[in-house]
């Protein structure tokens, strides 16, 4: 007999829901979105017109609708804690957008919150799901690039227009909780852990080019890794360009460029006489598909998660660690970019995902 889809509400109706509607499409009729929720009755009304589901302006109400299984929450950051707490206390499954929440002892009570209630919960990081990134793994784990020396990370593309707009929270300190940091930081934050393990220090340093924003547009995060290596991160926000990411993986026995918006996207370099490289062709071209496919590849996996009762590939604590260096890379520029350890043992610390898991 076969299964009754999932249902599924949408708190939050801006640009990234669209990523997350595609995912449960893609699902296969193992999701079905029962309802939406938007401040904007109208903006909510016209999404429901177009999905076939009911529309909300209180996602209170929407939490009480017993037709819902799953929450998907896609809100501005001060906005996540209370919506998951609230959406795991009224015993749904839940997935928030990153950051999982603004703080770390948050992110540690709704991880608490969704065990003691036994329901499933996960952070909406795409990372994993990124074609380029599961390659980089395979290579990584096959031992390809030998013991890696330098990590460099860079995420770039334009905010301008939203951090210009004074009634948007993306600009606003209390709606956003910080910049670039909080907000692109917790992507290599996650993927530093999964492919290296953990941090062992942090210092940092931001700017903000845009007046009329309140929160840092660019912002520098490096250190070193507890195997050894350096690693640097960079985001701006000010970039006039395609959204993009570059992971840089300089090893004793060769190195790797990933970079979203070159042909090709990943190429390896076999050592200082290899001046050409080699592209990993199993990884396509794909500037304006990237992103938006992996992310709802991760929607896609934690229906089949619920569904297959097994753990989602997004393990809740590495949405916390992520915040967590954040919050330390914060800690850092307070204190002048002074270099801070990372001392706390994070739970789950040895845990290395595999793109077995990934499908």
């Amino acid at each position: 007999m076969k299964k009754k889809p999932i249902g599924v509400g949408l708190i939050g109706l801006g640009l990234i829901s669209r990523a997350h509607i595609m995912g449960y499409r893609d699902a296969k009729g193992e999701a079905s979105i029962i309802a939406v929720c938007d401040s904007n009755m109208s903006v909510a009304e016209a999404a429901a017109k177009n999905l076939g589901a009911r529309a909300y302006s209180e996602y209170k109400a929407l939490l009480r609708d017993p037709e819902i299984d799953l929450v998907d929450v896609t809100l501005p950051h001060n906005l996540h804690y209370e919506v998951a707490k609230a959406a795991i206390e009224a015993h749904k499954h839940v997935v928030v957008e990153k950051p999982m929440a603004v703080k770390s002892e948050q992110c540690r009570e709704l991880i608490n919150l969704s065990n003691a209630a036994k329901v499933a919960f996960t952070v909406a990081e795409n990372t994993p799901f990124v074609l380029a990134y599961r390659e980089v793994e395979n290579l990584i784990r096959r031992q390809e690039l030998g013991v890696p020396r330098l990590i460099r990370t860079l995420i770039y593309g334009s905010e301008v227009e939203r951090l210009k707009d004074t009634s948007n929270w993306k600009g606003r300190a209390s709606g956003s909780c910080g910049g670039v940091i909080i907000d692109a930081g917790p992507h290599s934050f996650y993927l530093l852990k999964w492919l290296f393990g953990e941090i062992s220090s942090v210092q940092a340093s931001s700017t903000k080019l845009i007046e009329e924003s309140e929160v840092e547009d660019h912002a520098i995060v490096a250190g070193r890794m507890k195997n050894g290596a350096i690693f640097s991160t960079e985001y701006t926000f000010t970039a006039e360009i395609p959204w993009g990411e570059r992971l840089e993986i300089y090893g004793s026995e060769g190195s790797l460029i990933v970079d979203q918006l070159s042909d090709p996207p990943v190429r390896r370099f076999l050592g200082k006489t290899d001046t050409s490289g080699q592209p990993v062709l199993q990884v396509p071209y794909d500037p304006t598909g990237w992103k938006l496919k992996s992310i709802s590849r991760g929607v896609c996996d934690f229906v089949k998660a619920i569904r297959d009762n097994r753990a989602p590939t997004i393990a809740p604590w590495d949405g916390y660690y992520a915040v967590r260096i954040a919050e330390i890379a914060y800690q850092s520029i307070t204190h002048s970019g002074v270099l801070l350890p990372v001392e706390e043992e994070i739970p789950n610390a040895d845990r290395l995902m595999t793109s077995s898991q990934v499908k």
